[in-house]
């Protein structure tokens, strides 16, 4: 019994020094705190470039920014009917000429003003957030007008 007692006295002073322990230090036990916005690397807003998305009826359409031949920074979206041209400057205004790839159908110049361009911020896993700057536009293709056939001649009549 006296073996009990001493179990059972030696258990409390164990709890009652963990107890002032934890009391001390309150960090203990708890998740480390997310990082404060003063520790957070401020972004310019004014170098991020912008992203330009044209919606088209037509897949595949080549383009040219800026009478430039060759922009890699592009990609095809909801079956190539969707363009999105990505690294575009937005201290400027733009052109894009659209060339259908299907003959019979006219090319499409858009200005891309840099007032077009619209912030927003995406969120992804986590507490992380991307700024993006995005430019929504649609275009249509015309056809090309036939050329009108020329009447056939009157034949004179025969003998």
């Amino acid at each position: 019994m006296k073996a009990l007692r001493n179990l059972f006295t030696t258990l409390a002073v164990v709890c009652a020094a963990l107890a002032c322990v934890v009391s001390a230090n309150p960090a203990m036990g708890k998740e480390k705190a997310p990082p404060r916005a003063e520790d957070t690397p401020q972004i310019d807003e004014n170098e991020i470039l912008g992203e330009a998305k044209i919606v088209m009826k037509m897949e595949f359409v080549k383009f040219q920014l800026d009478d430039k031949k060759e922009w890699d920074n592009h990609e095809y979206v909801d079956g190539a009917k969707t363009l999105i041209i990505k690294g575009i400057d937005r201290s400027g205004d733009h052109t894009v000429t659209l060339t259908p790839r299907e003959s019979g159908y006219e090319p499409v110049t858009l200005t891309i003003k840099n007032t077009d361009f619209k912030r927003t911020v995406t969120k992804t896993k986590g507490r992380t957030q991307t700024i993006a700057f995005l430019a929504h536009y649609s275009a249509s293709f015309t056809k090309v007008a036939a050329p009108k056939a020329d009447k056939p001649a009157d034949k004179p009549a025969g003998k």
